[in-house]
């Protein structure tokens, strides 16, 4: 091996390197030579002494031992070789940077694994514990990722002693349990219980067993789980509760019957086709963004099916017609297919809920854009308790179409009910245990509008003419609510305040319904078709252009803009881009958790996405 070594003169000579060279003429030598990182035992000399020979100059740039040692040579003083050759500095860096790297490397590994950490939950979800072929999902992780979990204590803080809001984690566990409607409850699973449960709605092997919950709960310790749930099962008997436990995870089956052996099946068949494994499932979360604590999700024509196999069952067991059946679980249309997915988060001054459903029939707005819904609705006026604007035409298969009637009811009680009982004949001509009040024959329910607007459609020799009028009026709002071009309601004042107080003819709220027409001609049109209406109703009516403005007495309208109040703009910032439906609801700060809550819907091409913020403290 040879060297090419530059004397301080720069001249060039190239000569072997000797084995064991003299030092230069004149350098001194070291006093106390620099050892060695490993240095030999002390009992052999010719490996305990560094070389004699200088093998480069040590490095000026303070880099020590560790440098040298590095760099393959024997440190020695600055001052041997006054000017370092610069090819010697080349090993020195390569060396640094290999190590520089292997540092990024180490320390990335364990800030990837903080990241995860952080970010997400790790470990095990509920939806990794259920059959594919469930037909709705949801689940709650009360241990989500770090960033996640700080948040949401620091809201449960915020929100403490406001309307019964839990104000901690484990109060949030109870509340979770007092609400699923199990048989059993927090305090069986508390010495166990992991902190993420999961519920869903299963058909059963083959879609044989009707709706069967599903519930599954991550475990910590897998002997106290399975004590505790055979206690349990032993005191509340077979035929309420079924389980499985093991594997870190416990599976319990209620609503149903065989419910042991329909939870056995159930866990066999996730461990064969979990649902996180499912690609409607996974696509359908992916659109969410990562981390989310709650989350939900259904299959609508799997839920559809299983509405109506609860529906036959409650008919054939329970002795209910179908009118009964299906005031306990209404059914989707046969038509709605596709996905909801809907999740939630902590944010710094709330909870986000995104939503997103696909598929067709569904009965949701019908404008796919064109009016901007959230800056018509932070025209309209401050201090509210609900107010809201949907962007229309929205024809007969949307909330507003078909069931437009549904919201004249809801806004107007007093009105809709007054066209179906009206004024009845004279009391003393009614046929025996007929209601003096509202000319009602016995088995005909006064608080079901169907069955009083059947029976006088049957008899309309016992309404006066005014009530067969307020009945063109409403069916009249009813098709002007389907087909405007917009609709706007207003809850005006905040509850407990002056503006909710009751009035003297029973109205509890001040409500405004505001309908934007084709034009100015439909109306005059609609006003005149609501005469009756707003006589019998004590409303206003009033027109201006192509809008018709309907409000109650107790109505006051607020002052100042939505726009303007500081709760309003967080609560819908961030929402869906152009807007076809915005919702906003306030609240007095303490009454209830949620100080205010805003809500958008639009399209992102054939989905209808929905998002809510809810602000709390």
């Amino acid at each position: 091996m040879s060297e090419h070594i530059e004397p301080p003169d720069g001249s060039s000579t190239a000569e072997p390197a000797p084995e064991a060279a003299a030092p230069p003429a004149g350098a001194d030598q070291p006093d106390d030579p620099a050892p060695l990182l490993n240095p030999a035992p002390t009992g052999d000399p010719a490996l305990a002494e560094p070389p004699t020979s200088p093998q480069g100059p040590a490095p000026a740039s303070g880099y020590g031992d560790l440098g040298a040692f590095l760099a393959g040579v024997t440190p020695v003083d600055a001052d041997v070789i006054e000017s370092p050759p610069p090819r010697r500095r080349r090993p020195v860096v390569l060396a640094l940077t290999s190590a520089a790297v292997v540092l990024v490397v180490l320390l990335g590994g364990g800030a990837f694994a903080l990241a995860r950490l952080w970010n997400g939950p790790v470990g095990t979800l509920p939806e990794e514990l259920v059959p594919g072929s469930v037909a709705a999902f949801a689940r709650l992780d009360l241990s989500p990722g770090i960033g996640q979990r700080l948040k949401v204590e620091a809201l449960l803080r915020k929100a403490a002693g406001s309307g019964g809001a839990p104000k901690s984690f484990d109060d949030a566990k109870r509340d979770v349990f007092a609400d699923a409607g199990a048989p059993i409850g927090y305090d069986d699973v508390a010495s166990w219980f992991d902190d993420r449960v999961g519920v869903a709605v299963w058909g059963g092997p083959e879609g044989s067993a009707g709706p069967v919950v599903l519930l599954v709960l991550s475990s910590r310790d897998d002997g106290k789980a399975r004590t505790a749930l055979a206690a349990a099962q032993q005191k509340v008997g077979t035929n309420r509760l079924g389980f499985v436990a093991g594997d870190g995870r416990a599976l319990l089956a209620f609503g149903g019957k065989d419910l042991q052996r329909l939870a056995t099946s159930a866990a066999d068949a996730a461990k064969k086709a979990p649902l996180s494994k499912s690609p409607a499932f996974t696509s359908a979360v992916a659109k969410l963004p990562a981390d989310q604590p709650g989350l939900a999700w259904a299959d609508l024509a799997r839920v559809t099916e299983l509405q109506r196999a609860f529906l036959d069952a409650a008919i054939d067991e329970e002795g209910f017609d179908d009118e009964e059946a299906f005031d306990i679980a209404p059914v989707l249309p046969p038509t709605v297919t596709g996905m909801l997915v809907a999740g939630v988060q902590a944010g710094d001054d709330g909870f986000e809920v995104r939503a997103r459903v696909s598929g067709g029939g569904l009965p949701l707005t019908g404008a796919t854009g064109g009016t901007d819904a959230l800056a018509l609705l932070g025209a309209l006026p401050a201090g509210v308790t609900a107010a809201g604007v949907a962007s229309g035409p929205f024809g007969n298969d949307s909330l507003f179409g078909d069931t437009g009637g549904l919201l004249s009811t809801f806004l107007f009680p007093m009105s809709m009910f007054g066209f179906a009982v009206g004024e009845a004949s004279d009391p003393e001509e009614m046929p025996p245990g007929f209601d003096p009040d509202t000319g009602l024959p016995p088995g005909v329910d006064p608080s079901d509008p169907a069955a009083v607007e059947k029976y006088f459609r049957e008899h309309p020799e016992l309404l006066t003419g005014g009530a067969m009028g307020m009945q063109k009026s409403t069916e009249a709002l009813t098709k002007a609510i389907s087909t405007a071009t917009s609709v706007s309601f207003t809850v005006a004042g905040l509850p407990g305040t002056a503006a909710q107080a009751p009035t003297s003819d029973g109205s509890d709220l001040g409500l405004q319904l505001d309908l934007r027409l084709a034009d100015a001609a439909a109306a005059k049109q609609l006003q005149t078709d609501l005469a009756e209406l707003v006589k019998a109703g004590g409303t206003v009516c009033e027109v201006r252009g192509e809008h018709v403005v309907l409000r109650t007495k107790a109505y006051k309208g607020g002052t100042g803009k939505l726009a303007d109040d500081p709760r309003f703009r967080a609560a819908t910032a961030g929402g869906v881009p152009n807007a076809t439906t915005a919702l906003y609801f306030g609240s007095e700060p303490g009454s209830t958790p949620a100080t205010s809550v805003g809500v958008t819907v639009g399209r992102d091409g054939a989905d209808t996405v929905v998002m809510a913020k809810i602000l709390v403290g």
